[in-house]
């Protein structure tokens, strides 16, 4: 058995090689970030030997074009948590001294270790790509989540952008960066232009954005003839321009985000356990996407709920020495898209679900907070979607309720 260690950077990759017993076959290798490159990397393995199997490959991270060579080429590759390179290397120096060549011997002889058992511990993790429509969702959903994040950043900008010079605006929508807002503030970017308007002009705008509250209407003219703080002329001219940049790209994102969600649904539909997640309650095709990307379709990836708990976030960290001495404390080392989900998908079942609602109050009563709330719930819905996904089942509510009601029974003490 072989084990590569592989320190990548942009335009190359530094690769050690040790065999079972720990003697180190190759140490100075570099390989380009290049068709050829990644030739020569094939033929050194194959030199090795012809089966991918007898080759382990380590890297610390599972987002790379050599990951994605080796995967397909059937190589095991296995991916370092982040942070866990800063404490590896102690092992093999005190002084703090590094280099690419040395952080690839030490992934090397860190694999070689820790595949002692017959599973990957915890600081490493099989990089399993699952099925080409797995793959597909995954990447969609998480290019989905970043360009959401982007959308919620731009919103934000405009927010703020909005509070320093045109306040007044904030009260006319509740959402800035709705389409009838983005219009409003493109043809009316400033205080002034807005208050030009008469009450019946108002009505014809927002007639022609399909929007006829008439209430909404009346307020906004309202709002614009009542005493305003006078702003300086510099001021309105130059955060007018930030507000309307902000709007061209908020203009440019949300259709790309249409087509993403359109992508997502063919997906979803097209794979066999998407009707499994959907059956959740709170779960969108949106939501399904992403716990497919989470779970995939290989039930052997996860050797039991708690590592999918961790890599999540939902569960918390647990430090203990003697029978007195317990902490627990915030799970910061996980999958921040992961945690994103799971938080999403527990605000979200609280009016889907009433067992939900009950589970969030109780901790609410505890005196948690609200994310503390949604983090244990989240933590809960983890559990069920696992047993769910292990089992090929959809969600019965009637089966929840009832194995429920026996865990708590066989939890009192007669």
């Amino acid at each position: 058995m072989y084990y590569i260690g592989m320190d990548w950077a942009d335009q190359k990759y530094d690769v050690a090689i040790v065999d079972h017993n720990g003697t180190i076959v190759s140490q100075h290798l570099t390989f380009k970030k290049s068709l050829a490159g990644f030739a020569q990397l094939l033929d050194k393995l194959r030199h090795l030997s012809e089966n991918p199997q007898d080759c382990k490959v380590g890297i610390e991270t599972p987002n790379n074009l050599v990951v994605d060579f080796l995967v397909d080429l059937s190589y095991p590759v296995f991916a370092l948590f982040p942070g866990a390179m800063k404490s590896l290397r102690k092992r093999y120096r005190t002084s703090g001294a590094r280099d690419d060549r040395f952080d690839a011997f030490v992934i090397a002889d860190a694999l070689r270790t820790a595949q002692a058992g017959s599973k990957a511990p915890s600081v490493w993790r099989a990089v399993d790509f699952g099925s080409e429509l797995v793959r597909e969702i995954r990447l969609v959903a998480r290019d989905h989540h970043d360009l959401t994040a982007e959308h919620v950043r731009l919103s934000n900008s405009l927010r703020s952008t909005l509070k320093e010079y045109y306040p007044e605006y904030l009260q006319f929508f509740v959402d800035v960066a709705c389409p009838c807002s983005l219009a409003f503030l493109e043809a009316y970017p400033d205080f002034d232009a807005g208050a030009r308007l008469t009450r019946q002009q108002l009505a014809d705008f927002f007639k022609e954005q399909h929007f006829r509250r008439r209430e909404t209407v009346n307020k906004i003219y309202e709002i614009f003839h009542r005493p305003h703080f006078k702003v300086p002329a510099a001021l309105i001219s130059t955060k007018k321009l930030k507000a309307l940049a902000c709007i061209k790209r908020l203009h440019a994102l949300m259709p790309t985000l249409e087509e993403y969600n359109q992508r997502i649904k063919e997906l979803v539909e097209q794979h066999r356990d998407g009707k499994f997640f959907l059956s959740y309650p709170g779960v969108s095709y949106l939501t399904a996407a992403r716990l497919l990307a989470i779970f995939g379709d290989n039930r052997e990836l996860y050797r039991d709920v708690r590592e999918l708990q961790g890599r999540t976030g939902t569960c918390p960290v647990t430090e203990k020495s003697g029978d007195d001495f317990r902490i627990i404390y915030f799970r910061r080392a996980c999958n921040k898209f992961y945690r994103d989900v799971m938080q999403l998908l527990a605000f979200s079942s609280l009016r889907a679900a009433s067992w939900a609602m009950k589970f969030y109050q109780k901790h609410r009563a505890l005196g948690h907070t609200h994310s503390h709330a949604l983090r244990c719930l989240a933590n809960l819905h983890v559990r069920i979607l696992f047993a769910m996904w292990k089992n090929r089942t959809c969600y019965d509510e009637n089966i929840f309720l009832a194995q429920r009601a026996r865990h708590l029974v066989a939890q009192q003490k007669f």
